[in-house]
């Protein structure tokens, strides 16, 4: 069950972003620069509706989406510490140290709890049980959102 938990919350999380990257594009705010250089291709020739979109992007492109959503997905982006100059975690694992990248949901967790320490937390235990409720409502309503 808790892995369920877990899986809702990280979509329900990627649903809302991605509702409101369609609002974004709906509402013609576009990326300066290029998508696919190669093809000429800019943000701002893509064009807005779904299926169009979804031809209009490069195959190396799709490429891209499929390996990060896989690495989000196996969790292939909790990278293990390893030292940077100085001694200090480099890369992506010192943006995690930092608070900057959350870090990886373990089994000491609550589900959907990889914020860093950054990150808000709520001491009332009604007010936390409201918000993650909302939260996992939000998400639900952001599934349906983006399907259509």
């Amino acid at each position: 069950m808790r892995r369920y938990e877990i899986m809702e919350i990280k979509h329900g999380r990627s649903a809302m972003l991605g509702f409101v990257h369609i609002l974004a594009i709906h509402a013609g705010v576009r990326l300066p620069g290029y998508l696919s250089q190669a093809a000429g291709l800019k943000f701002a020739d893509m064009p807005v509706g779904c299926f169009a979109s979804l031809e209009a992007t490069p195959t190396a492109g799709w490429l891209q989406i499929m390996i990060v959503t896989a690495m989000a997905e196996t969790g292939a982006g909790n990278v293990p510490d390893l030292p940077g100059p100085s001694g200090l975690a480099g890369g992506p694992t010192g943006l995690v140290k930092a608070g900057l990248l959350g870090q990886p949901q373990t089994a000491d967790k609550a589900p959907g709890d990889i914020g860093g320490e950054i990150w808000q937390r709520y001491a009332d235990p009604e007010e936390r049980a409201f918000k993650l409720n909302a939260e996992r409502n939000n998400g639900r309503a952001a599934m349906l959102g983006v399907t259509g």
